[in-house]
């Protein structure tokens, strides 16, 4: 797949609206072309290529290799999984991509503290320190701003703010 063979995302959600009519946006998953339930993975993903993408990577699956280069349509996905599995790479999707917004607080926090004390593997990349210096940024500034409690966001929406003169 080439950049100009496929729509832009802009493109994806101005052709997913009907002219007018403040509908619903209709985005295409990446990997097949059924309708995408969100973004997973780190691209626009329907739920059946978000589930293979997270069972191959969970389970650790090897899949026969395919030189055929197969076609990944929503009526043929489950015909090749080889080419399917090497479509959602290419198209970026990667178990790193996941949001932490919806994993659960505990293993977001072990995962962020394990990240911090330099637990995980040495990296190659030649800026893997400013990426740690970013991510411990983000962490504390996520901490320090966003470590709402309901009295915080009573006063805010209130507009009784302690910190004001």
């Amino acid at each position: 797949l080439s950049q100009t063979s496929s729509p832009s995302l802009s493109d994806q959600l101005f052709l997913g609206r009907e002219e007018g009519t403040g509908a619903g946006i209709n985005v295409e998953c990446r990997i097949c072309g059924d309708k995408a339930s969100g973004f997973h993975y780190g691209v626009h993903a329907c739920e059946g290529c978000k589930g293979f993408f997270r069972r191959t990577i969970r389970m650790k699956l090897e899949y026969e290799r395919c030189e055929r280069s197969c076609k990944i349509q929503k009526k043929s996905r489950n015909k090749c999984q080889y080419c399917r599995f090497q479509k959602c790479l290419l198209l970026g999707m990667s178990h790193d991509a996941i949001r932490y917004g919806r994993m659960p607080e505990a293993e977001k926090r072990k995962l962020v503290a394990g990240l911090l004390a330099g637990d995980t593997a040495p990296t190659t990349n030649p800026n893997g320190s400013d990426l740690k210096s970013l991510a411990k940024r983000v962490n504390n500034a996520y901490l320090k701003n966003l470590n709402m409690t309901k009295k915080k966001a009573r006063s805010i929406l209130t507009g009784k703010n302690s910190s004001s003169p």
